[in-house]
C-alpha cells in the first residue's frame, strides 16, 4: 500500500493552479454544457477610455477658471 501525502498549503495552490491551466476539455459533456448555457462576462471598459476624456475636461474648466 501507498502512503497518502498531507497536502500542504503551497501544494493546494500548486494544484489549484494545474488544474486552472488545464480548463475543461471542450469535448466533455460538462464543457459543452458550460459552453451553451453559461455566456461569458462582457469585458470591462478600461479606465483609461473614460479617465482620458475626464481629465481632459477637468484641465479645460482649470484653464477656463469655471472651477
Amino acid at each position: 500500500m501507498s502512503r497518502k501525502w498531507k497536502l500542504s498549503s503551497r501544494g493546494a495552490r500548486n494544484l489549484g493552479e494545474r488544474e486552472r491551466l488545464t480548463g475543461l476539455d471542450p469535448d466533455d459533456e460538462a464543457g459543452r454544457w458550460l459552453q451553451e448555457n453559461d455566456p461569458k462576462p462582457e469585458p470591462k471598459q478600461p479606465k483609461a477610455a473614460t479617465k482620458s476624456k475626464t481629465l481632459h475636461r477637468f484641465r479645460q474648466r482649470q484653464a477656463r477658471g469655471d472651477g
